[in-house]
């Protein structure tokens, strides 16, 4: 019987059962974060970038070893996959890659609150990888220093951001603290899901990184509806 998750409680045991499985298969950094090779993440552009919710939507086109899924929605469509995390191992075995999870993490949570939920994303990609499954690294944080929870990734991999729900820049200082953290890890390729932000566009090209936008699902089916 999966553990059911509905509050951080139940996160912290998913999170020990996922360290007590781990333990002899992967690389733990002395303080239990998970060391992630280079080899565990994806290498190659996907043609579909979609959330696991809508990947068997007549829209998303793609074969599957050519897309990869992403959890950029609400908390309550997140938790059940980590809970099923086994029994939906076989899903995610079947696409090119999955991005780390996107549990919300905000700046007016406790910082430890804060690194526990970030702990929770990284050791769900850990089982994927673990298991056989590629991974995107999800560049999803807070406040400043959560970015020491980077520690453990290569720079150079293919990374992802999600959009959706934030306000757009609305000036140089707001728009770098997306792009500074984009600099401690230096993507291969950026997949950036949703819309687009202007402002850090601008920085992203100044900087010279390799950025994709892919169209979030809803307004997919907007434009289906129009055609």
């Amino acid at each position: 019987m999966p553990l059911a998750i509905n509050n951080i409680v139940d996160i912290c045991r998913f999170m020990q059962q996922m360290h007590d499985e781990l333990k002899e298969q992967i690389e733990f950094d002395s303080d239990g974060w998970p060391i992630f090779p280079r080899t565990n993440f994806v290498s190659e552009v996907p043609e579909e970038f979609v959330t696991f919710d809508y990947r068997n939507n007549p829209l998303i086109t793609a074969p599957r070893n050519k897309t990869v899924l992403a959890f950029f929605e609400p908390d309550r469509r997140i938790y059940p996959r980590l809970s099923k995390i086994k029994q939906d191992l076989p899903i995610y075995k079947q696409y090119a890659g999955v991005v780390f999870p996107d549990i919300t993490i905000t700046t007016d949570m406790d910082h430890e609150l804060q690194e526990t939920l970030i702990l929770a994303n990284h050791l769900f990609a850990a089982y994927l990888v673990a298991n056989g499954v590629k991974v995107v690294f999800n560049t999803r944080t807070a406040d400043i220093t959560t970015l020491d929870t980077f520690k453990n990734i290569p720079q150079g991999v293919m990374c992802a951001s999600g959009f959706l729900g934030c306000k757009n820049s609305t000036n140089f200082f707001e728009a770098s603290k997306y792009t500074n953290k984009i600099l401690r890890i230096l993507p291969e390729t950026l997949l950036i899901y949703g819309k687009h932000d202007k402002k850090i566009d601008m920085q992203l090209d100044t900087l010279g990184i390799n950025y994709l936008y892919f169209q979030d699902f809803h307004s997919k089916s907007k434009m289906e509806v129009v055609a």
